[in-house]
């Protein structure tokens, strides 16, 4: 008998309006999307362990409207926004021996080196919740969806970095 195994979602791919994206840093924008406030704003949700839409498909927003996002479309999460987090959690496993695991004492480093990436709430979302838990009922959130997390595109500006 064989076993039939469920295929893997496709990745998700940053779209081209994706604050995360090097190119997009700092630049010019009708509505401030890539503004160094913005940016930071952003970054601090996601820090934070609050998910980030992508913005074209996220029509709740009237600047997203604005810019294109179509009525009645299913908001994405951000593929930016989630390789930044998977580095993150890249980084926190560093902290290990192993440097896979994640483990109390690689948190504790972690924070204490990054004053700038994840907080203690964004790593209790993001490894536990999301990474760990995600799609168990209850307790977990959504699973991350896949990413490319080299994806060279992508990068946090530097004053956010730290």
């Amino acid at each position: 008998m064989t076993k039939k195994t469920k295929p893997a979602p496709p990745k998700l791919s940053p779209c081209a309006a994706c604050p995360w994206r090097t190119a997009n840093h700092l630049k010019r924008h009708k509505f401030g999307f890539y503004t160094k406030a913005n940016l930071t704003r952003l970054w601090n949700g996601v820090r934070g362990g609050e998910p980030q839409s992508c913005h074209p498909t996220d029509p709740s927003h009237p600047d997203h409207v604005a810019c294109g996002a179509k009525p009645g479309t299913t908001p994405a999460e951000c593929a930016g926004s989630v390789i930044l987090v998977m580095r993150e959690i890249a980084a926190i496993a560093a902290h290990s021996a192993d440097k896979l695991t994640i483990g109390d004492a690689g948190i504790v480093a972690y924070l204490a080196a990054r004053k700038k990436g994840l907080t203690k709430s964004g790593v209790l979302r993001w490894v536990v919740q999301r990474l760990g838990l995600g799609g168990v009922p209850v307790v977990g959130g959504a699973p991350l969806p896949r990413v490319d997390a080299a994806d060279k595109r992508i990068s946090l500006p530097t004053f956010l970095e730290g």
